[in-house]
């Protein structure tokens, strides 16, 4: 369906407006291309927005990442972007400004978190599953992920989470396919860099766990149409259901007489987000074979020749990081961004869409890759050539907010937007800032931008031992360059047990090239120093000579 098809039908239907998201079932998850139905109607490829549709109008409604991206892509002629922090309250404006009182959503693709706030906002929300439909074409295979990796079986998962929680609830619905697939310790070939299984789940008080999903035969899976038997069953009972996963949808299979608590503590957040022994483990021997692939790719750049395009660089990184053992896939679509190309936050390049890279300027890689035992995510900024000053500096300002928050002691139960502020605020001091969030924690062998933890500016989840985050911050000036430096960490206590800190999991040099060595500390050197240190200690008895001889020297104190 083209965007003026869909107008014309919202006229026969007499439908005020209709909101496309991006979602099908499977809430705040990533979809193929064929099922991303807000990418079908307005072009728009990045991985979170909305949008408004009336007989006559259209608003695409995206975060400060895809400002530039979104008006790219779309026409401007029909589609006017607008940028937003909070999604509900923005296209909650725009119904008002135009006196629109009822708006018109698929059910399965809302969460039952936005309905409410749409309907407190005093929006009438209309059900409609037949006109941008709810698409879902399930895995090609699924798969065990062995107790070898995620340290616990599926079944003692269950019967911790369900100890966990609370006893006035009969049963939790888990609507997260992060979620289920951590308990379930099951994955599948579906999406093409997230290896999660996409299914729902019910998990009984006494640890049964039952899991629902279309377009699959494996065993032990019932089709979806059974989810309404199984959650009719809890007549007169409580029952837990995650209000930012669940589609609304769901809430109409439930008996009238059933308590549906949206807003209890889920015990599987935790759970997932501090890594067991094992997990901690895979993810160190992770970095270390993905350090291995991006020192060897970066020794290749180095010498590469000439007129290679951005997606050439993808397209080779994958095969040093194919060659490691344990690999899968990568964990999401590699930015490859040449000169103004990396001022687009989460620029892509495609195959028949690649500029060259470009001599004299900077080049942005964001690339990670999924192992059995574990996910990587790394950003590095490489100089091409001889750069400016300006933007060497902007480069060390970058690497200073990225040094103060990486050697961060900090109290327990500290909140994660207060980490996003001590190193946000360096760059303040140079009047810089950043569109996205500082650092996500990632999923073992899972979503690479895991929930419920991140550090950005609005979330108040605090900082716990064994929570693995990245720290990201970067500088972007439109139309002429942009700079990120990523690194992952996990959360360890410090000699002092009242506090906690960072450990460093990424093996990657930082390139020194764009470094202006006068605005550095000599604290901020020592520690630049030791990481390169530890890279080369960490990562030399896996290289040969050539590549060994480079990094050293490519990693020499400054």
């Amino acid at each position: 369906m083209k965007l003026h098809q869909l107008q014309e039908q919202l006229k026969l239907k007499n439908i005020e407006a209709f909101l496309v998201t991006r979602n099908n079932m499977f809430l705040n998850q990533d979809v193929k291309d064929k099922e991303n139905q807000l990418m079908a109607l307005s072009g728009f490829t990045g991985s979170q927005g909305y949008m408004l549709v009336t007989p006559d109008k259209a608003w695409l409604f995206v975060d400060s990442r895809y400002s530039i991206q979104a008006r790219l892509e779309t026409d401007s002629d029909k589609i006017e972007v607008i940028d937003i922090k909070s999604f509900s309250g923005a296209i909650t404006s725009i119904l008002k400004e135009n006196n629109i009182n009822n708006l018109t959503v698929n059910p399965w693709c809302i969460s039952v978190n936005d309905w409410d706030k749409y309907t407190k906002n005093g929006i009438n929300l209309i059900e409609e599953e037949n006109l941008v439909q709810n698409i879902f074409l399930g895995p090609k295979e699924i798969f065990e992920h062995n107790v070898k990796y995620s340290g616990l079986s599926s079944q003692e998962k269950a019967k911790q989470i369900a100890e966990n929680l609370s006893d006035k609830y009969a049963a939790m619905l888990i609507t997260s396919a992060e979620e289920v697939s951590w308990i379930a310790n099951l994955r599948a070939v579906d999406l093409e860099n997230t290896p999660v299984l996409r299914a729902f789940a019910l998990l009984s008080k006494q640890g049964e766990l039952t899991l629902f999903a279309d377009n699959t035969n494996y065993e032990g899976i019932l089709e979806l149409k059974n989810l309404p038997v199984h959650l009719a069953n809890y007549k007169n009972q409580t029952v837990l259901v995650e209000r930012n996963f669940t589609p609304q949808k769901i809430l109409n299979f439930f008996d009238k007489s059933t308590k549906i608590d949206t807003k209890g503590f889920n015990p599987i957040s935790n759970f997932k987000l501090k890594k067991n022994q094992t997990e901690m483990a895979g993810f160190k021997n992770a970095h270390i074979r993905d350090g291995v692939a991006m020192v060897k790719f970066l020794h290749w750049f180095e010498n590469r020749p000439k007129g290679l395009s951005e997606y050439d660089i993808v397209k080779k990184l994958k095969e040093f990081r194919q060659k490691q053992e344990l690999f899968f896939s990568d964990s999401f679509s590699t930015i490859a961004a040449s000169g103004k190309n990396a001022a687009i936050v989460h620029y892509s390049p495609k195959e028949n869409k690649s500029a060259l890279v470009e001599e004299n300027t900077v080049f942005l890689l964001d690339s990670g890759a999924q192992y059995f035992d574990g996910t990587t995510d790394v950003t590095r900024t490489i100089a091409v050539g001889n750069v400016t000053d300006e933007i060497k500096n902007s480069f060390t300002q970058v690497l200073k907010a990225h040094i103060s928050l990486s050697s961060l002691t900090f109290p327990i139960n500290t909140e994660a937007k207060s980490l996003d502020t001590v190193c946000r605020s360096i760059l303040w001091r140079y009047h810089k800032n950043y569109g996205h969030g500082t650092g996500h924690s990632v999923g073992h062998f899972s979503d690479v931008h895991e929930s419920p933890f991140g550090l950005s500016p609005n979330n108040s989840k605090f900082a716990e031992e064994n929570f693995i985050t990245s720290i990201e911050p970067g500088y972007y000036k439109e139309n002429e360059y942009g700079i990120r430096i990523e690194n992952m960490v996990y959360i360890t206590q410090d000699e002092n047990k009242n506090f906690l800190k960072f450990k460093n999991l990424t093996l990657v040099p930082i390139d020194k090239r764009l470094i202006n060595v006068h605005l550095l500390s000599s604290e901020e050197l020592k520690w630049l120093n030791n990481y390169h240190k530890e890279v080369i200690n960490c990562l030399v008895p896996y290289l040969d000579e050539e590549v060994r001889n480079w990094l050293k020297s490519f990693c020499s104190p400054l």
